[in-house]
């Protein structure tokens, strides 16, 4: 068998990845607080003792999954619990797995005044011991949250929203809109509170579906490769069993 076929087989790989990426992203255009995720590609080359020369056999590889953390557009809900972040940094919510960030700011109440993500995780108040919720009083008529991220019930201060900002690559992504802290965060204190307003998706729906366009076409090329050595192996095989 050529061993082209081993380099060919790398690539479509590589593009079935990307595509599902690419796809995932596409699909998610409309998540609040969602940030898309790309590839990065090397090129590996074989140093097999005994093997054909390293510049025969190269493959392509998968470097590492990066996420794009450019902001997404904002959009004005008028909803007093929706908020968002113009700035860097992310708001701080309690999961079941410990402490976790977010910039999907669709927050609700429960019954205990509680204000939670959409997923039930609690969100976290700054002015609080590590890991107190904010919690508005039940009944409360008015909630105002300031740009500084001060909550108030009915005009009293009851807690500020904690929102931290960390280093490139401190965050690890988990889930379409949660991340995980790798390193230290520090309180984001330049970045302004929206309140009545939702990040989108940093996702275009139009670059999307160029970028699957063109990974499915890779796609295909490689597919269109590998046939061609099959054939060509399979040709050299019955050549062979004919004694030609």
């Amino acid at each position: 068998m050529s061993d082209g076929i081993y380099s060919a087989l790398s690539g479509a790989v590589a593009q079935q990845r990307s595509l599902d990426v690419v796809a995932n992203n596409v699909a998610n255009v409309g998540t609040v607080g969602f940030r898309g995720d790309a590839l990065a590609f090397r090129e590996a080359v074989s140093r097999e003792a005994g093997g054909p020369a390293p510049q025969d056999l190269r493959y392509v590889a998968i470097a590492q999954v990066t996420t794009d953390e450019s902001a997404g557009p904002l959009t004005q809900t008028g909803n007093r619990l929706d908020v968002a972040l113009s700035g860097d940094g992310m708001f701080a919510v309690r999961t079941g797995d410990g402490l976790r960030y977010t910039r999907a700011g669709s927050f609700r109440m429960d019954a205990q005044g509680v204000l939670r993500t959409p997923g039930g995780h609690a969100v976290l108040d700054a002015n609080r011991p590590e890991g107190a919720p904010l919690t508005v009083p039940p009944g409360t008529g008015e909630i105002g949250i300031a740009s500084d991220g001060t909550v108030t019930a009915d005009g009293e201060a009851v807690g500020r929203l904690r929102v931290e900002r960390f280093a490139a690559g401190a965050l690890e992504k988990e889930g379409l809109t949660m991340y995980r802290a790798t390193g230290p965060g520090r309180p984001a204190a330049e970045t302004e509170v929206l309140q009545g307003y939702l990040e989108g998706a940093n996702v275009s729906p139009v670059a999307g579906m160029n970028e699957l366009i063109s990974a499915s076409r890779s796609f295909e090329a490689f597919q269109r490769v590998i046939q061609a050595f099959k054939s060509i192996d399979e040709r050299a095989a019955r050549d062979v069993g004919r004694g030609t």
